[in-house]
């Protein structure tokens, strides 16, 4: 599934395991609140107008990156609990979101063991694409790469699309997608920025998502432990 599609798709249909000392989160009310909230938001995203959980939808694989046709290029199959939340921001006259994407293993090994695979495959995302279908037609661009240093496994890919023809799109249109994906205990953690209106996220903007994604990723691994902690 397109990038654009799982920005907007999440499920779970179990509860989280309970810690033996302390009880884990209990269902989506709880995950709901170990997410992302507005506050979260860097505000060189601009300022947040709302913001969506869902748990209603379940997608059968991690797909990180798309050609631009919509064929997935590297994929690896997915656990069945999954939680995101999207948050739109008004940022002057271009459209952006940021969302929080948790899928939630039964085992750090096989969190690890699918990392591993999205991660040993990453370089397939790597190139320019296009598909033609009249109009407007779609080049797009992936990169992909990794932050050393940090406390987890992680690796992003940032998605650049240029829309030209159709009547939206007497100028080249432009979108900009950057996705870090971190892997922290049973969870690998997905935290994506999507701008619609610029060719890529400044320099602050990817630094920015990179620290709020080793965040997120500390904040929920540390619950999954077994310590309920509110965001507020």
């Amino acid at each position: 599934m397109s990038f654009h599609g799982r920005l907007l798709a999440l499920a779970s249909v179990a509860l989280l395991a309970a810690s033996a000392a302390t009880p884990a989160l209990a269902d989506h009310t709880n995950a709901d609140q170990e997410m992302i909230t507005k506050k979260d938001v860097p505000t060189s995203f601009g300022t947040e107008t709302s913001r969506d959980f869902t748990d209603q939808v379940i997608d059968k694989t991690i797909g990180i990156c798309d050609n631009a046709s919509g064929e997935t290029l590297v994929s690896t199959p997915a656990p069945i609990q999954q939680y995101i939340v999207d948050i739109e921001t008004k940022n002057k006259k271009t459209y952006t979101s940021i969302s929080e994407r948790v899928y939630q293993f039964e085992t750090p090994e096989q969190a690890t063991a699918s990392f591993n695979e999205l991660f040993t495959n990453l370089a397939t995302c790597n190139g320019t694409s296009t598909m033609e279908q009249g109009t407007p037609d779609l080049t797009q661009t992936v990169t992909t790469g990794s932050y050393p240093g940090g406390e987890y496994p992680d690796f992003w890919v940032n998605v650049q699309g240029t829309w030209t023809g159709g009547k939206e799109c007497t100028k080249p249109c432009r979108t900009a997608l950057q996705a870090v994906y971190v892997q922290a205990g049973k969870s690998i953690i997905e935290t994506v920025a999507y701008i619609n209106g610029k060719g890529r996220l400044t320099g602050k903007q990817s630094n920015d998502l990179a620290d709020l994604a080793e965040v997120l990723a500390d904040r929920w691994v540390t619950s999954s432990k077994g310590t309920v902690r509110v965001v507020l």
